[in-house]
Parts: structure tokens; sequence; C-alpha cells
């Protein structure tokens, strides 16, 4: 993040002179505009959220026999993870207009919490729809720091900035996602299943503290700064008022237009712009997370039944190839999610911005690397190959998926730059929705048509939504302006890189 000065906008216009970079939006005079360096705290708090619903993924065995189970009615409890995730912050979401965004964070990081508790003392016989419900309000509470998050980036960071802040934040809940299933089934190995909820209670415990500590509520309007209530000044009353009196230092928002705003995800659902972007995410994405939601029941199946017969440590091993690929993800995408943009900018209109550019970012991932991976996954399957060549499909796939989340969904909060949580909402929902239903189709998929084919006809369904990502890369800006009730808008043609005297006229 770039360094921020407060109190005057001047030091980043001085920069952006230098640099040729046209800053959007620009930076007010008022010393309340909050652009505080709170990713780094936002970004454990999309982290821990997303460990806690899946955490009890890998340990399957331990469970199922307990509630009297079978392995694959023991995962129904990670697709009720995943709709929690999913629809959840269709509901908690709008409250944050009238609460404030670090407020419904922080809370929902304590509900978070709590469910966790809930899944460790459900340890009886009878117990497996209540810890099925432990799942779903883990994912129902736990996703929304994440989908708050393009808001509060859209607060705080300028456009040449978001692309890298994206990645960081969805890279940090992907992570979240694989860590820990990966921690849990380590701790919990040898030992009975609750610890691998137990652990997890402490680092909860631990963001919602750095978040009262730290986060800032960055609900200021940089148009007309006069409008913006002035925080208390004093440390503590700050915090009071952030956490626990709503609208103390946020516009008063009524009841009544939270329920307007409600409704909002739904209407930028109906958009042709998220239609199409939503139909390539519910593909490419939602294979990696079918994908990743089965692994567990292969790898720990007998050998016998095509299976490799992994333990819950060696199950927990593999999950390491999906962290090297997350890693690479985040690499590359700290170096050319903004980068190729800007040069696409500077290339093809002179510096002029179009939301599409970002969209060329997907070429190798979700053209190439996502179908040759769910082609090895499902021949590796089919051949019973070695687990380190499954492994390798796993990190393709890996790779191939994840690259294309944070580019995704920053396209779509530009195409709604009015609204960015509301279409972070949208993304994310398309995103898991398939991934959550596989469990329940998979057998009789495999029985039909093998289980090589299942993963191959994933890997030709790949490549087939990758038109729709083309479509918006050819007509996206006249896609965009189809919408519905107006919920539309975007920065196109803003000038966002030209000569040093150039940006210091759009700067000054």
């Amino acid at each position: 993040m770039a360094e921020i000065e407060t109190d005057k906008g001047s030091r980043h216009n001085d920069q952006a002179v230098k640099a040729g970079i046209v800053l959007v939006p620009r930076p007010s005079d008022s010393p309340h505009d909050p652009l505080y360096l709170i990713l780094a705290v936002l970004c454990l708090a999309s982290f821990s959220g997303a460990i806690a619903p899946l955490s009890g993924q890998l340990n399957l065995v331990q469970q199922a026999k307990i509630y009297g189970k079978t392995k694959v009615q023991e995962s129904y409890a990670n697709s009720a993870a995943l709709a929690g995730m999913a629809f959840g912050p269709f509901f908690v979401a709008p409250v944050a207009h009238r609460l404030g965004r670090s407020s419904v964070i922080f809370w929902c990081i304590l509900c978070t919490l709590i469910c966790q508790i809930w899944a460790a003392v459900m340890t009886h016989s009878d117990d497996y729809i209540a810890y099925v419900m432990s799942r779903l309000f883990a994912g129902f509470f736990g996703a929304v720091p994440t989908v708050i998050g393009p808001r509060v980036i859209t607060d705080l960071l300028f456009l040449h900035q978001r692309g890298r802040a994206f990645t960081a934040l969805h890279m940090s809940f992907l992570f979240g996602t694989i860590a820990g299933p990966t921690f849990s089934a380590f701790i919990s190995a040898g030992t009975f299943f609750p610890v691998e909820f137990w652990w997890s209670v402490g680092l909860l415990g631990a963001t919602a503290i750095l978040i009262l500590l730290f986060l800032e509520e960055t609900a200021f309007d940089r148009t007309n700064p006069e409008s913006n209530i002035i925080p208390p000044s004093t440390w503590l009353a700050n915090r009071r008022a952030t956490f626990f009196f709503g609208q103390s230092i946020i516009r008063p928002t009524s009841w009544s237009t939270t329920a307007r705003i409600a409704i909002v995800p739904v209407l930028i659902g109906l958009c042709p712009v998220t239609l199409i972007m939503g139909t390539f995410t519910l593909i490419s994405f939602g294979f990696y997370v079918g994908m990743n939601a089965l692994v567990p029941v292969w790898l720990q199946r007998s050998p016998s039944e095509g299976g490799y017969g992994f333990s819950l440590r060696q199950n927990a091993a593999f999950t390491f190839c999906h962290w090297i690929g997350l890693i690479l993800v985040q690499l590359a995408g700290h170096q050319y999610n903004d980068r190729l943009p800007l040069l696409l900018a500077r290339r093809l209109s002179h510096g002029a911005w179009k939301p599409e550019y970002r969209l060329h970012v997907l070429w190798i991932p979700s053209l190439i690397l996502n179908p040759i991976g769910l082609g090895l996954f499902g021949a590796t399957l089919q051949y019973h190959l070695h687990y380190m060549v499954l492994a390798l499909a796993v990190f393709i796939v890996t790779v191939g998926s994840l690259a294309s989340v944070p580019v995704t969904v920053n396209y779509v909060v530009e195409c709604f730059t009015r609204y960015p949580a509301e279409a972070g909402i949208v993304v994310g929902a398309y995103r898991i929705v398939y991934g959550l239903t596989i469990s329940f189709y998979i057998d009789p998929w495999v029985e039909a048509v093998d289980v090589g084919w299942v993963y191959g006809m994933m890997a030709f369904f790949a490549v087939f939504s990758f038109l729709f990502v083309g479509l918006l890369m050819w007509k996206g800006d006249v896609i965009r302006g189809w919408q519905v009730a107006s919920v539309a808008s975007s920065e196109e043609g803003v000038q966002v890189e030209g000569e040093a005297g150039e940006c210091g006229k759009e700067s000054a």
C-alpha cells in the first residue's frame, strides 16, 4: 500500500506526477479522511473467517464412525459450510451500511468463534445435524469480512493499487480455506477430533482483539467531506463509537434504506455483465471447489475402492500442493494484476481506463492451466497413477482457478463502483454455488461415465467457460450499459496513466 498522508493530498499528487499515474479517487484535504494502513488487519479477518468453516474438512473417518455416516455423508458438512459462505453475506453485509463496516466485521468474527465452540462440543452419536448446522453458520459469518473487504478497499485505495489489494484480500481468504483443513488435520491426527476446532477459537479471539485495536471505519465521503460525522479524537471513545454504538460515527441510514440495499445484490446479479462473468466463475472456480472438497474422499478411500489409503496426517501433508499453488498465485498477482491492465491502458487508449483491461490477466491460468490440471486429475484417478501425479494436477488446478478470483471480483466491483460489497457478494455466491452441490451427485456421475471422464468433461467445460471472458473483453463496454435499476457505474474513461504534465493536470 502506498504511503498515506492524511492531512494533505499533496504527497500523493507529487508522487503521481513523477510516476505518470493519475490518482483515482483523488485524495481529499480533510484530516478525517481514513486512509490508514488497515489492509493487513482486514486480510487477517478474512483469513481467520475462512479457516473456521472448513477446519473439519479432512477428518472424515473419526466423525463418520461417531455419527454412523459414510465419508461422503460426512462431507455434507463441508457443503453446508460452503452454503453459509455463499449466502450468509446476502443477509449480513447490508447491515454494514447501518452499523459500519468495521463493527460488522468485528461481530461476525465473534459469531464465527462461537460456531467453532459449538462444533467442538458435538461429540455424541446424535449430534450430526447440529454439527452440520455449526458448519453452516460458521460459513455464514466467516465469509463476511471478505465480502465487505471490497468496500473497504475502494474506500481506501486508488484504482491503480486495487489489483494488488484484491489479490491480497482474496488470497488471504483462500489461504484460510486451505490452511484450516491442513492445520486441523495435523493437530487432530492421533487424538479426539474437537481439537481441530479449539485451536481456531484462539486464532479468532486474537483476530477480534486486533480488529478492536486497529481497524478503522472507512465510510468517509470524499465528494462531500462536510457531510461526514467526525469520530471521537480519544482512542477509547473512538473504539466504543466504532464497534458498540452503531451509527455514532457514520451517516444515519434507516432500516428501510438498509432493506433496499439488501436487494441490490439481486439487481446486480440480474445484470448481463454479472451473469456472463458469474457463469465463467461458476464453471471455472466451481470445479476447483468441487475437486478440493472431494480430494480427501479419494485419498482416504482404500486402494480397492480406487483411492490411495491415506491416513489423516498424510492427507494433511498432501494439501501443501495447494499452499505452493496459492503462494505462486499471490506472487504473480502482485506483479501483474495491476501492471498488465495499466500497460494495456497506456498502449491501447493513451492511458484511459477500461475495466475490461483487467480480464487479460486470465489468459494463461483460466484457458490453459485450469483445463490441463482437471484433465490430469481425472486421468490420475482413472488409471490410478502415483499420488505425486495427483498432487501435480491439484497444484495446476489451484494456480489456474485461484488466479481468477481476485481478477473477477475486481472486475465486477469496478462495473458497480457504488456497490462494491454487494458486487463481491454476488461473485462469491457464483464462485461457491457449484462446489457446494457436487458432493450430492458426484458418485452417480462417476458411475455413469467413469471418474476419468467426469474430470475430463470438467476440463472441456473450463475451456468453454473462457468464451464468456472473451465476450466481455470484446464487448464489455456495451454489455455494461445493459443494467437493472441503474445500479451499474464504472470508472471507464478515467485517465490513469499519462505524461507527467498531463498527470499533474488530472490530479491537481
